[in-house]
């Protein structure tokens, strides 16, 4: 599943959990719900020329948050590119893979939960 940044809805937060100021928040939804144990929590960078191999998900779940660049995914044998802010959901039993064919590099957060 891809959750597009661009669509996301921007709440505007003041003085955030007793802070000074205002906060933008873009909430990822239809990322939550999900119960089980963090795994894996790491910010990544995927250089020029460079690809995470398509493979499956079983008994846990990963979510990829782009931070920079531009990423190709095959989700579930869908091809689509990805875009600053944009989210892939792999749940159990999905299959992706991610491809940098650009000259720059992606930087991305993967996120993952074992059931």
């Amino acid at each position: 599943m891809i959750i597009r940044g661009d669509l996301l809805e921007q709440q505007t937060m003041e003085k955030p959990r007793g802070g000074e100021g205002t906060a933008i928040r873009m909430a990822y939804e239809a990322a939550c719900g999900f119960k089980g144990e963090v795994t894996n929590f790491a910010m990544m960078q995927l250089d020029a020329g460079s690809s995470i191999g398509y493979h499956a998900h079983e008994g846990d779940m990963e979510i990829y948050l782009i931070l920079d660049g531009v990423a190709k995914t095959s989700d579930n044998g869908e091809e689509e590119i990805l875009n600053p802010g944009d989210m892939l959901v792999t749940k159990d039993g999905e299959s992706h893979n991610l491809v940098n064919d650009t000259l720059e590099p992606v930087t991305f957060l993967a996120l993952i939960i074992k059931h």
